[in-house]
């Protein structure tokens, strides 16, 4: 919002989250309201995984996951006005200029995978420590059949790669692959994360083993030390992004309508920028008294 003039009709647009410039107040208020939408289903998710019945927690995790799917399909047709804001929960056909690019309830697929998974961790550890002996050619072929399901959801979103990511609007042979425009996200969009969420799961987990594993080689010490870092970045996402914006505000009023930087120029901007907050962080944070 730092790119408009700000007077009072603009400052209040901006506390009632009227104009949802990139995808800040997005961001502010999707996670809550997927949040506010599983918390009073906790109770009935938590009996439905206890139960003996496989068939009931095969049900329950498919619903979980197919209901936020089959919510692409529900598309409000005009969200002008103050209609505007239906679209912080569901897509919208017809929009105004500065609206929502992530509905909410759409993105309930992410949020319940993140619950899936946290149940599946959690109780297959519980049963490795309770003695569970577990096949390891089962869990290797599970892992396998997983890892190639995702990469073939992932395949329609590859091959629009270079279009955009971020912000796309393309017809494939399989449909429509949309996210940031009107009647997104898509079904293809937000299945076609996964294969690139899985990897990054593996490569975390990976550092993570060696680290742990190989604590008198330089190079666990360096991995130690990144990891350190994202964790730093992730505790004080905020911060980043408030800096962030601000540094971006003010190259949008340098050079308006220009880009002057090509991808190794954006890189090393980006790097600034985090380099620069985090040397704040560390004054504000070695400045305070101890004790």
């Amino acid at each position: 919002c730092f790119k408009f003039p700000l007077d009072i009709r603009i400052f209040a647009n901006m506390l009632t989250f009227r104009l949802a410039v990139g995808n800040g107040a997005d961001f502010l208020l999707c996670f809550p309201i997927c949040l506010l939408t599983m918390f009073p289903l906790r109770h009935a998710i938590g009996r439905e995984f206890a139960s003996v019945n496989a068939w009931r927690r095969y049900l329950c995790a498919a619903v979980m996951l197919f209901a936020p799917l089959g919510l692409t399909r529900c598309v409000v047709a005009d969200c002008t006005g103050f209609k505007k804001y239906l679209n912080y929960f569901l897509e919208c056909s017809v929009r105004e200029l500065w609206s929502p690019n992530l509905p909410a309830l759409p993105h309930l697929f992410y949020f319940n995978l993140g619950i899936l998974l946290s149940r599946g961790v959690g109780n297959f550890l519980s049963e490795y420590e309770l003695g569970q002996v577990f096949d390891e050619r089962k869990v290797v072929a599970a892992f396998v059949a997983t890892t190639v399901t995702l990469a073939i959801l992932s395949y329609p979103l590859m091959t629009v790669w270079a279009a955009n990511f971020g912000n796309l609007s393309v017809a494939s042979p399989w449909g429509t692959i949309s996210r940031g425009f009107s009647d997104g996200p898509s079904v293809l969009w937000l299945l076609g994360n996964l294969f690139g969420l899985e990897l990054l799961m593996i490569v975390c987990i990976s550092i993570q083993i060696l680290v742990e594993r190989s604590q008198a080689y330089m190079l666990p010490r360096l991995l130690q030390i990144l990891c350190r870092e994202l964790e730093h970045l992730g505790a004080n996402v905020l911060l980043y992004l408030v800096v962030a914006d601000m540094c971006l505000a003010g190259l949008y009023r340098g050079a308006q309508g220009q880009f002057p930087l090509d991808v190794y120029g954006c890189g090393l901007v980006t790097l600034t920028i985090v380099l620069v907050t985090r040397l704040i962080f560390y004054l504000a944070s070695s400045s305070r008294p101890t004790g």
